[in-house]
């Protein structure tokens, strides 16, 4: 049973909460314009507009249930277009700007809320008790608004690690292009941890129109290959998959083993979020390169190529080098270059070439007599190396 003291808290609680309703618009823009500024969104005009009336809605609504039972609890009431929002947020990484605007509007509210109860009010017993329920009463209504937003965000985060492709491949490309730069936020979006080292390896069909299911048979048969399951795994199209796994790879592991009909590309091992970065565009360069070479190779790795990510810049200048070294060895057959580059990397050992490419040394030491009537100069130390880089070169060319 309440006694008039209650009695008396309750009906300073009903006068405030009309005061609150009838408020001028002043108030309602000073609210408004302080959630604003703690929002920051590429799509602004339409989240401040939603924001700053989810957050006038939830301030009346706490005033009608103040005037309605100054002693009830009191349900949060959320928007659809404010779920959206956050949804549209969680896909882009912007940490949580949706929930500052509660924190900032409670802020607000509570200033303006003490100006009205000394203003109803100077007795210090009943000031103290109006003040102490009202400032649970918002603060309950707050944190459970907050909860709900805060579990809502939880699944959207935990869904979008999950499942959806599209979304995935959204979220990844905003962290390579570095529209998301924030590790925490990318690394919740994606289910996946940066602190850590990083190869990242592209697998794409070679056909233009493959079997819709080809890479992913072709990833899992790698992975099985591998014996070590990546840490990321993104579906960038029907033809193209995205790994990231937590240790170094080798083109070596993969070369005999890769499945009819796919390509793979292995960036360098890189650590922490730069080092993901670093590792994704060195296996896209590598991939640039694999696809456009007449070498036979399916395979290849950061190391395979690395010259070639020196070479690449101007196209023109390496042509006029390979013709200046080669000569008439520039449109020699393929086999010949190719077996005379394996004697240049093998130190000039005919025998232990010849046992690597699995012919008779007299055939090689003829194939060698071969080159040495086609190149502009006869083989020899001074220009073994640039003899070498030019066939390198030739080799992952398209």
């Amino acid at each position: 049973m309440m006694n008039s003291f209650d009695e008396r808290v309750d009906e300073l609680l009903r006068q405030g909460a009309e005061r609150v309703l009838k408020a001028p618009q002043s108030w309602r823009d000073e609210v408004g314009k302080a959630v604003v500024t703690a929002i920051e969104s590429d799509n602004l005009p339409f989240v401040e507009s939603v924001i700053r009336r989810e957050n006038l809605i939830g301030v009346m609504h706490w005033a009608n249930s103040i005037l309605s039972d100054p002693n009830g609890p009191i349900t949060p009431v959320i928007s659809s277009e404010l779920y959206a929002i956050i949804r549209e947020q969680v896909r882009k990484g912007e940490l949580d700007i949706s929930l500052n605007g509660y924190r900032v509007a409670q802020n607000i509210t509570w200033r303006r809320w003490m100006r009205i109860v000394f203003d109803l009010t100077s007795d210090k017993h009943e000031l103290q008790a109006v003040l102490d329920r009202s400032a649970r009463s918002i603060g309950d209504y707050t944190d459970a608004a907050l909860a709900i937003l805060s579990r809502f965000i939880d699944a959207e985060r935990a869904e979008l690690a999950k499942g959806a492709p599209a979304l995935q491949r959204e979220v990844l490309q905003q962290v390579l292009s570095g529209k998301l730069g924030d590790p925490f936020s990318a690394g919740q979006r994606l289910g996946y941890r940066f602190d850590r080292s990083h190869t990242v390896v592209r697998i794409w069909a070679m056909d233009v129109q493959p079997d819709s299911a080809l890479v992913n048979r072709a990833t899992d048969q790698i992975v099985q290959v591998l014996g070590h399951a990546p840490g990321l795994r993104v579906e960038e199209g029907e033809s193209s998959i995205f790994l990231c796994f937590d240790k170094q790879i080798q083109a070596a592991e993969l070369e005999s083993e890769c499945p009819d009909g796919v390509m793979v590309a292995i960036g360098r091992l890189g650590q922490g979020f730069a080092g993901f970065l670093e590792s994704a565009n060195s296996a896209r360069i590598v991939r640039n390169i694999l696809a456009g070479a007449r070498n036979g190779r399916r395979v290849a790795d950061h190391d395979l190529v690395r010259l070639q990510t020196v070479l690449i810049p101007d196209d023109g200048a390496f042509q006029r080098f390979a013709s200046d070294v080669l000569g008439d060895l520039l449109r020699a057959p393929e086999d010949l270059k190719r077996n005379l580059l394996t004697y240049l990397k093998q130190g000039c050992n005919a025998a232990y070439t010849a046992d690597q490419l699995g012919i008779h040394r007299n055939t090689l030491n003829r194939q060698l007599d071969r080159v040495n009537d086609l190149l502009p100069q006869a083989l020899g130390d001074g220009n073994r190396m640039n003899i070498a880089v030019a066939l390198e070169g030739l080799l992952w060319r398209p």
